[in-house]
């Protein structure tokens, strides 16, 4: 069975990735549609982890990351133009941070960990923030008000639970990190070896056709709808809850309305004023950096067909019981096949 054309090959391995971690940032919700994996923030921060340390390990010459990343970010921004500016802003982080820290090859693996770290732990902080930016400091405090309220029978101090779900909530993506650190290190082991691809091929060849498309949009569209409904409904239970009687002493309401007008005009401004010109300046550089890079752009995005059959067919031969069995091997035998097979 032929994996895909053969011109796909005649291209530099670092091409390839470089085109794999586009293609992970345009068409991740269609990955996470036929994983059935959650959490699409701490999946496209690992695959790109994995392919800066891909990269890393090929290139001995400084400033490749910086240079694909720049690849990726105007691929994203011509695959998918109404991504929000904040999106390439992390692609260009942990770009940046992968060239700082592979400046010393001889320390690759302490570096890939750390990235991988560094790249969730970035994307849980970024949410924080964002959070605090549209609601204020008086989001934590109403959520400490309104559930010392309800708690108040069974805990008579005042507790901080905001700042125990924001610590419960880092420490996940800490433990996530951690977990993709090792995960990463063992990938590029497993590259290094390459003794896998022979089996991997064999396996590729007894594979049958699929005829199921697992790359599909509508459920990455569907869960923002779900998310924007969650969200929505969410804080219009608050605002209900601050007008019941047994609240209503400790849960002030023009609190609730301060919260709520503020997010209404941060988003709206955001939305309507500051997106729309991030959006048009990223669009001047990307026109610029067509004229200048329009040989590889065109590579990268001529290479992205191949690389969606590479993943599709890894997809397939990756089946196993537990979801994270199933992601570590299908990450693992779709760097094995784009970097190894010839």
């Amino acid at each position: 069975m032929s994996i895909i054309n053969k011109d796909f090959y005649k291209t530099n391995v670092t091409l390839r990735i470089t085109a794999l971690w586009a293609f992970s940032e345009a068409f991740m919700g269609g990955i996470l549609h036929g994983l059935k994996i959650p959490f699409a923030g701490l999946v496209l921060a690992f695959v790109a982890s994995v392919c800066i340390t891909l990269i890393a390990l090929g290139n001995n010459k400084k400033g490749e990351i910086l240079k694909a990343t720049l690849l990726v970010i105007a691929v994203k921004f011509i695959l998918s133009p109404h991504t929000p500016p904040m999106a390439y802003i992390a692609v260009l982080i942990q770009g940046a941070a992968g060239e700082l820290l592979f400046v010393n090859k001889r320390a690759l693996k302490p570096a890939a960990f750390i990235l991988t770290l560094f790249s969730l732990l970035y994307s849980a902080f970024q949410h924080l923030l964002v959070l605090t930016i549209i609601f204020g400091k008086g989001f934590w405090q109403a959520i400490d008000i309104f559930l010392n309220k309800i708690t108040q029978t069974f805990i008579t101090n005042s507790v901080h639970y905001s700042l125990y779900i924001v610590l419960f909530y880092v420490g996940c993506y800490i433990v996530a990190g951690i977990a993709g650190g090792f995960l990463n290190i063992k990938i590029i082991a497993s590259v290094k070896a390459g003794n896998q691809t022979n089996a991997l091929l064999q396996q590729l060849n007894n594979l049958p056709q699929q005829e199921q498309d697992i790359f599909l949009n509508n459920t990455s569209k569907k869960r923002k709808q779900y998310f924007t409904l969650i969200f929505g409904g969410l804080m219009l239970l608050l605002l209900i809850f601050s007008y019941l009687p047994f609240l209503n002493a400790g849960f002030s309401k023009s609190k609730i309305a301060e919260l709520v007008m503020r997010a209404v005009i941060i988003i709206l401004v955001w939305t309507y004023f500051i997106t729309p010109l991030l959006r048009l300046q990223i669009k001047k550089w990307v026109t610029k950096y067509k004229e200048k890079n329009s040989s590889a752009l065109q590579q990268v995005i001529a290479l992205l067909p191949g690389i969606k059959t590479v993943v599709q067919q890894s997809w397939q031969l990756s089946q196993q019981p537990k979801k994270w069995q199933h992601f570590k091997s299908f990450i693992n035998n779709t760097v094995l096949l784009i970097v190894h097979h010839e």
